[in-house]
């Protein structure tokens, strides 16, 4: 009977012992699974511009293999080609074109081919709502108002064209879009730069990986929104608002404490003394710099 008894514990100890495998096996599987899954669907961020034409811009795209195209601004009148190029390739449909804010080195190559699309087709174009005497009070030669102006001429009763508020959130095939900051009435009171400070200040995040975009914040509005959404602004990715430039960054990087880091800066530009302190500072903090000189310059959400 004892015999028996022994016989039996060890029959049910090896049955248990080959479910316990077997599930530990699916849930491997299940996990391998979800990762491959996450990784087909992952959405690439890259970034353009070159040491070569020695022009500052801002043009990004985020892809995924679905098809999915979203274009952040664009960069200059003559980066068109290199725009046009990039969204053939990526297979001429722009889901959502996202201006950050008006200015030349970033709506140019917009305002050309909005105005000629050469087949290129645009579902949707997000931008910041400026109030143009506000601007034009404080506008300076830099800023050249008139291309402010020519993206109002043309966007003028387009049915693609959403404003973006500081709160709005966006969603495209599980990609989420948070926006933080964008022009509103109150601005005025705390900054004369009307057109940088306008700029959409937004977080992109998919499975649990995100970037900030930044457009051209200045440090004071940068710190604003520490204060306003502090650990909100935590993100893996990070594009260094005003092209890297800029005193008094320190704060905001922390709050973000990025793996990574985009400086949209020409090799001449980075060289300026604000911008080799930014990139010192991210260093520092264990942020991997990536520029216009840089071999790769993607990474992606997934």
């Amino acid at each position: 009977m004892k015999y028996k008894k022994q016989i039996f514990i060890t029959l049910f100890l090896v049955i248990l012992c080959s479910f316990s495998i077997t599930g530990a096996a699916a849930g491997r599987g299940g996990r391998r699974a979800d990762r491959r899954a996450a990784s087909k669907n992952a959405w690439t961020v890259q970034q353009y511009g070159s040491d070569s034409d020695g022009s500052q811009s801002m043009f990004y795209t985020i892809s995924n293999r679905k098809g999915k195209l979203i274009v952040i601004d664009g960069g200059w009148k003559q980066n068109e080609s290199r725009v046009r190029s990039a969204i053939q390739r990526l297979g001429n449909n722009v889901d959502l074109w996202i201006i950050t804010h008006p200015h030349p080195d970033h709506v140019g190559a917009f305002n050309a081919i909005v105005s000629n699309p050469q087949g290129i087709r645009i579902r949707k174009v997000l931008a910041p709502k400026i109030n143009p005497a506000v601007y034009q009070k404080y506008a300076q030669e830099w800023d050249e108002y008139s291309i402010f102006e020519e993206f109002n001429g043309i966007m003028s009763g387009a049915g693609n064209l959403q404003y973006i508020k500081g709160g709005d959130t966006i969603d495209i095939s599980g990609l989420s879009l948070q926006f933080f900051s964008s022009y509103d009435g109150r601005l005025e009171k705390t900054s004369k730069d009307i057109c940088n400070d306008s700029s959409l200040v937004f977080k992109a995040a998919y499975n649990g990986k995100s970037m900030i975009f930044t457009g051209d914040i200045n440090s004071r509005r940068a710190n604003m929104l520490v204060k306003k959404y502090g650990k909100k602004l935590r993100s893996n990715y990070l594009q260094a608002p005003h092209h890297g430039n800029n005193n008094k960054r320190e704060r905001f990087f922390k709050a973000v404490r990025p793996r990574v880091t985009f400086i949209d800066a020409p090799s001449w530009l980075r060289k300026f003394p604000a911008v080799k302190h930014n990139i010192s500072v991210l260093k520092k903090q264990g942020s991997r710099i990536i520029t216009y000189g840089s071999s790769r310059r993607t990474v992606k959400l997934k």
